[in-house]
C-alpha cells in the first residue's frame, strides 16, 4: 500500500518496488490507514476465534490441531493464521484499537472497528 497524495512520490515508490515484483496499491492516505487498521483488525479476528474455538476443544475433547488444520483446507479461509496459541501483537498493533475510539459513531462512519 502506498498512500499519498503527491503523485510524484507515489510513481517514485512504485518504481522502488518494481524490482521485488510485489503487487503495489496506490490510494489516499485515509485509504491506506485504513487497509492497515482493517488488516490487523482481521488476523487479531483470526486468531482470537481460533484460541476461542480451542477452549471449546478443550471441554469438548476434540483435537484442535485436526480442527484448525481442516478449517485451513476450506479454500474459502485458508490456513493462515488459525494455530491456536500466544495471542497477536507486534509494534504496530497496540496502537491500532486506539485509532478507531475518536471517529463518530454515525451510520457511514462507526465508533467501533
Amino acid at each position: 500500500m502506498i498512500g499519498t497524495e503527491d503523485t510524484a512520490a507515489a510513481a517514485w515508490l512504485a518504481d522502488l518496488y518494481k524490482p521485488l515484483d510485489a503487487p503495489v496499491e496506490l490510494m489516499d492516505v485515509a485509504s491506506a490507514e485504513m487497509v492497515k487498521l482493517a488488516s490487523n483488525a482481521l488476523l487479531a479476528t483470526r486468531i482470537t476465534f481460533i484460541n476461542e474455538i480451542a477452549t471449546v476443544c478443550e471441554t469438548t475433547g476434540a483435537d484442535i490441531t485436526r480442527v484448525s488444520r481442516a478449517i485451513g483446507l476450506d479454500h474459502r479461509l485458508g490456513p493462515r493464521f488459525l494455530k491456536a496459541g500466544l495471542g497477536y501483537g507486534g509494534s504496530c498493533f497496540p496502537k491500532a484499537p486506539g485509532r478507531c475510539a475518536p471517529w463518530p459513531a454515525t451510520p457511514a462512519t462507526p465508533s467501533n472497528c
